[in-house]
Order: C-alpha cells, then sequence, then structure tokens
C-alpha cells in the first residue's frame, strides 16, 4: 500500500511521519524548492553581526501538545529554547495611543485602557450564563457576551484579531480559541474555568515550558523531519491534476511524470485542494472555494539599537483594525529572543495583510516605505534600517469564519473514499494544529485503505 502526500509544509510532513511510524510506503509531493511552507527560518547577516529572523510562526505553543510530543519523538529536546511569556511588554493601540496589556491586577486596575464601566464589565464575567452547547459562534459575540463590548474593542480583540490576523466579528471561536469556550462549559466561566485548569497544571509535574522554539529556528523542526523521512520525497513537484485509477488514484506532476497511490492525503490550502478535487469530487470542490484566504506577509528588519527610543521598554505592539493603519502588529524579536540578535542591534518584525491586505502584493521599495512611515509615527522609530527582509503569501491564510467546523464535516463527507484532508485551512492554524491534522489523516487514511483491502 502507497499513500501520496500533496504538500510538504508541517502538516504534509506530519503525515509522511506517521505515514513511515505505521510502516506504509509514502511519495511526498512539494511544489516549491524546500519542505516547511510557512515555517521558514532566514540567516540576516551585517559584517560579522548574525540574525536569525522567522518568516512565518516563531513559537510552539505546548498547551496543544503535539508538536511537544513530535519534538521528543524527533530526538531535538537539546535544540529547544524557551521565549518566554508571549504577553510580557505587550501594547495596544488604541485611538492613536499605545497603551501596555494588563496582564496584572495592579494594571487591570490602573488602566486608562478601559473605562470604569468596561473594568466592572469584566468582573461581573463569573456571573454572566454560561453556554454548555457545542454551537459555534464568532469570537466577538463570545467576548461581549462573556467580558463585555469595551473588553473585545479594546483588549481581547485586537490580542486574538491581531494573532489569527482575522475580523473577530466573523472568526469562529471554536477555531481561533476553543480553549475559551471549554474553560466556559467546564468551570461556568472564563475566570472559574482558567482557575480549574491552573488546579490540574499544579498537579503536572512534567509541566513544559509554555512557549518553545528551537536555537536554529522553527525550521530545525520541519528540517529534520524531512531528514528523518525515508519514503520518496520530492521538491519541484506541482501537482497538476488527480484522477481515480483502477483500485487507487494517479497523480499528474507537473514535469509530466505519474504516481500512483492508493490513498492521497491533500495537505494543502483549500483554494489549491479546491482545484485538485475539481473533477474528481465537483460538490467538495465548490465547497473548498467557499473557505477564504487572506494576504498575509511578515518584515523583519535590523537596526542599531540606539536608534529604538528607550521608552516604554515594548516587546510587541498590536494594532487593531479599526486603528486603520498599514501594519497589524510589532514584535520586537531582539527582545523577546535576544540569542537571535547581535548585541547592540534591534531586530522589529511587521506583520501586514490584515488591515492593508494590498500591503503584500506592494514592490519592494514601496513596502518599506509605507512600513517604516507606520514604525515612525507609532514607535518613533525614524532611522533606515540596516538591513531588512519580507515574507509573503498571497490568499495563503485561511479565514475560519463561524461554523466553519461544520462546512469541512461537509467538504469531507463529499470526498471519494481515499482522500483526505490536512492543514490551516480546516481545524486549526496552529503549528501544533496541523500536525495533528496530518497525522490524524494519516493514520485514519491507512486503517479505512486496510481495511478496504482485507
Amino acid at each position: 500500500m502507497r499513500i501520496a502526500v500533496v504538500g510538504g509544509g508541517i502538516a504534509g510532513l506530519s503525515a509522511a511521519w506517521e505515514l513511515q511510524t505505521r510502516g506504509i510506503d509514502l511519495t511526498l509531493l512539494e511544489a516549491s524548492d524546500r519542505w516547511g511552507g510557512k515555517v521558514i527560518s532566514s540567516q540576516l547577516k551585517i559584517e560579522d553581526a548574525n540574525f536569525l529572523v522567522e518568516g512565518g510562526p516563531d513559537t510552539l505553543i505546548t498547551r496543544k501538545p503535539e508538536a511537544w510530543a513530535l519534538t521528543h519523538e524527533l530526538g531535538m529536546l537539546d535544540q529547544v529554547t524557551n521565549p518566554g511569556s508571549e504577553t510580557s511588554g505587550t501594547y495596544v493601540l488604541d485611538n492613536g495611543t499605545i497603551h501596555p496589556i494588563p496582564v496584572s491586577p495592579g494594571r487591570f486596575i490602573s488602566t486608562p485602557l478601559l473605562s470604569p464601566q468596561g473594568k466592572l464589565r469584566m468582573l461581573a464575567e463569573p456571573f454572566q450564563p454560561a453556554r454548555r452547547d457545542q454551537a459555534d459562534e464568532s469570537l466577538a459575540d463570545f467576548v461581549r457576551r462573556r467580558l463585555g463590548q469595551e473588553a473585545l474593542d479594546k483588549f481581547i480583540g485586537p490580542v486574538l484579531g491581531g494573532i489569527y490576523n482575522t475580523n473577530p466579528e466573523t472568526q469562529s471561536i471554536m477555531v481561533s480559541s476553543p480553549i475559551m469556550r471549554e474553560m466556559e462549559r467546564e468551570g461556568g466561566g472564563l475566570f472559574a474555568g482558567a482557575a480549574l485548569r491552573a488546579l490540574r497544571g499544579r498537579k503536572n509535574k512534567t509541566k513544559a515550558p509554555r512557549f518553545v522554539s528551537f536555537k536554529n529556528g522553527l525550521q530545525a523542526m520541519t528540517d529534520e523531519l524531512a531528514r528523518q523521512l525515508k519514503g520518496e520525497m520530492r521538491l519541484n513537484s506541482k501537482v497538476e491534476k488527480i484522477s481515480k485509477h483502477s483500485n487507487g488514484y494517479q497523480i499528474r506532476v507537473a514535469d509530466g511524470s505519474t504516481v500512483h497511490a492508493d490513498g492521497v492525503i491533500l495537505a494543502v490550502l483549500a483554494n489549491q485542494a479546491a482545484e485538485l478535487m475539481q473533477d474528481l469530487a465537483p460538490e467538495a470542490s465548490r465547497k473548498l472555494r467557499s473557505i477564504r484566504h487572506q494576504n498575509i506577509g511578515t518584515l523583519s528588519l535590523v537596526y542599531k539599537e540606539s536608534d529604538i527610543p528607550a521608552r516604554p521598554i515594548i516587546s510587541g505592539l498590536m494594532i487593531p483594525r479599526r486603528e486603520k493603519r498599514m501594519i497589524d502588529a510589532v514584535t520586537f524579536t531582539s527582545r523577546k529572543m535576544p540569542e537571535r540578535s547581535a548585541a547592540g542591534y534591534a531586530v522589529v518584525r511587521v506583520f501586514i495583510g490584515g488591515g492593508a491586505p494590498e500591503m503584500v502584493e506592494f514592490e519592494d521599495e514601496r513596502l518599506i516605505e509605507e512600513v517604516r512611515k507606520e514604525l515612525a509615527s507609532l514607535l518613533g522609530i525614524h532611522a533606515t534600517p540596516l538591513i531588512w527582509k519580507a515574507f509573503r503569501w498571497q490568499n495563503g491564510f485561511p479565514q475560519a469564519e463561524v461554523g466553519h467546523l461544520q462546512l469541512v464535516d461537509e467538504i469531507e463527507a463529499h470526498l471519494p473514499t481515499g482522500i483526505a484532508l490536512a492543514g490551516s485551512s480546516y481545524r486549526g492554524i496552529a503549528v501544533p494544529d496541523c500536525i495533528r491534522q496530518g497525522r490524524e489523516a494519516a493514520a485514519a487514511l491507512s486503517l479505512i485503505l486496510k481495511g478496504a483491502s482485507q
């Protein structure tokens, strides 16, 4: 039995890894010239100074165990680094002014970000009726219901909207932050649910760091996966067509070659899967096309440390869409992970594509000009960067809107036997989600095909 995996990002690599552990022959087909997809780490250099920057995700959250488990399986524990808290030193832009996110009781009481009424409404969260069903709702509706409108506008919305590069009014809570619904179901509310989880966490004597990365960047994981995989691994192999053939599938590759497989895992974005399923499963293809994808990109810029204003000390800035800025968020990589930067320099990472999707399509000269204007206006950084690097993906970031998981169920119901989906367009966008989906698709498909052959 042979299973082909289309797409060599983290979901596809994880699917291939699961197939290998089960002793199943595999072919992994990737259209580009590298493995890893949006997991991409790059080295920048200025004379003798070296800088490690990330194009896509830069940390793994261990609360979702799949990435941490895979780290153990790959034997990579000696490469793990702990970047610390994601919220330490994080600010939010409100009406043109930056405010620290209130992460302690003292800061919550004193912050001008929320009105007295807004603070009281948040504190009343334990007394709000709990919703214990499994029905979906928007991230905005959930936050309004539990914490109030101000919490949505000034605090939770900018943070989660920035993380997921999406509009909280349409984003599915069951995809973007199911843990919040779980806490509501378990404890009757967010505060009580968080307390229960903290209590359980204290009993866990092998607790991992909350966030981890690797000494050579997150790409170290995808590189190690590719190194340890022993199946047929093909880069520069864009799949053009998948058709039913005898007892399996025939896959036509752009170089003219064909691959025969008993089953196929499509570890690609929904807009790409829709093209491949157009003839084989037209209804699934139609529904796949209904999943919207948005432009997304990041820029990493290197400055002299002396070019960065000394106060306030910011590690990150979240920018709500209502502020109508050209950028979505800023993080200071050199403060978050100082080991990735040389002494005397600052590395600033800028996120684009949410509030102004056209930014991703700008030529380099105009792109850096717009980013510099925003950094000067927001953070007082007027200097010219010494070096910079941009990463861009047009229509490369899925938008999981309310009802998304039901839509994915419907898509899968229309797929022919032997075809499976995995990746960020389907059941979660974070790296651990993609690892989980890849491995689950491989496990399920191998069992189905083994059963069919008996």
